[in-house]
């Protein structure tokens, strides 16, 4: 799966909106009614195991030269989201490969993404290519597994994963019209 290093405002934009469109097709044909695409959240999302701390900060406790299981639960049958950037708010990133799985069990691997030669990019980012973006569905289950490149004791990184949800308005989000 390629990353793209370098990635132009117009690119990155780009692949969000297709990313965008595609949950919306895919929540229409599950019948939600009134969908509502938001952000990735950490906790909230992704379920985090290996998280170090609550809320909505993107940080997990790594062991050097392994891969750790950091995200593992399964989708809500009316949630579904997509993961299409990688980026690090550390400033010496640990993280190395990150693995994909399907099912809690992880009955298949998606894919892997080698993430160190994202740190070198000024923007410590990198997007992958449109038709390589990381789709979890309805009531699917996933493990993300992260491998750290230093063989120290536990280390924390803050690995950040972009990504849009989809799911009913009023489920996260207040619907329209909520008060001021």
């Amino acid at each position: 799966m390629p990353l793209r290093f370098e990635t132009t405002h117009a690119a990155a934009r780009a692949i969000e909106a297709a990313v965008i469109a595609r949950l919306m097709v895919e929540a229409r044909k599950k019948g939600i009614s009134d969908p509502i695409v938001r952000d990735l959240l950490p906790n909230e999302d992704l379920k985090g195991a290996g998280v170090v701390t609550s809320g909505h900060i993107w940080a997990q406790s790594l062991s050097g030269l392994n891969y750790v299981t950091v995200y593992s639960s399964e989708n809500a049958d009316d949630r579904a989201f997509a993961i299409f950037k990688v980026a690090n708010a550390r400033e010496d990133p640990v993280a190395v490969g990150v693995k994909f799985y399907e099912g809690v069990g992880r009955t298949a691997l998606k894919d892997i993404w080698q993430v160190e030669h994202a740190w070198l990019n000024p923007d410590c980012e990198a997007y992958c290519d449109p038709e390589s973006v990381i789709y979890y569905g309805w009531s699917q289950g996933y493990n993300i597994d992260i491998m750290a490149r230093k063989t120290s004791k536990v280390l924390v990184d803050k690995m950040i994963f972009g990504g849009k949800v989809v799911e009913p308005r009023g489920k996260t989000i207040t619907p329209a019209g909520g008060a001021w």
